[in-house]
């Protein structure tokens, strides 16, 4: 259950009617430039626009959001990491969350396709939570770092395509993130480390 309250601009991914069940790639990839596009709030004359954000009221968020698209974009699953605070920073939770979401999109018999995406303007995620980190035992980091790689494989392992969908900053373990998807769409100002 979210239990945010949110207001978003324009967020809504407008795609070419299908003509068929799979899409070519180009189309595909016009979809997701779309949604790249989608992610701005219209401009004002005379004013820049303006990248969409997230209204919270007093409900701490989920750090990873897992949702469907409606028709006409039946199928396609968009997965949020919604840490923005800390720039989607892995914290143990999100990689819990991340694999339970994992487990959601393959027992979904209508998901055919993942986006990952980020909810926070600038960055697509950071890495590891090094914050969290620094207050782990030895083991306990051991035991952080072997579960955030077979989630990453188990992430590349999903049977449908997943694409990363970066629109900032992909460091470390959010790099390794967005190479255990099928494809890397970036937007203008990504940065990959």
């Amino acid at each position: 259950a979210d239990r945010t309250d949110s207001i978003a601009f324009n967020c809504s991914c407008h795609y070419p009617p299908r003509a068929s069940r799979m899409r070519s790639p180009r189309s595909f990839l016009a979809a997701v430039s779309g949604h790249l596009a989608g992610r701005q709030a219209p401009a004002a004359p005379g004013h820049h626009s303006l990248p969409v954000r997230t209204l919270q009221t007093l409900a701490q968020r989920e750090p990873v959001r897992l949702k469907k698209l409606s028709a006409p974009d039946t199928g396609i699953l968009e997965l949020t990491l919604e840490r923005p605070e800390v720039k989607n920073a892995i914290s143990w939770e999100l990689m819990t969350r991340l694999r339970g979401a994992i487990h959601k999109i393959e027992a979904d018999a209508t998901a055919k396709v993942v986006l990952v995406a980020s909810s926070g303007p600038g960055v697509f995620c950071a890495g590891a939570d090094l914050k969290e980190r620094r207050h782990m035992s030895s083991s306990h980091v051991k035991e952080y770092a072997n579960s955030l790689r077979s989630t990453f494989s188990y992430f590349e392992a999903l049977s449908i395509p997943t694409i990363a969908v970066i629109e900032g900053a992909a460091l470390g373990g959010g790099l390794e993130l967005a190479l255990s998807c099928d494809l890397r769409i970036c937007g203008a100002a990504f940065n990959i480390q």
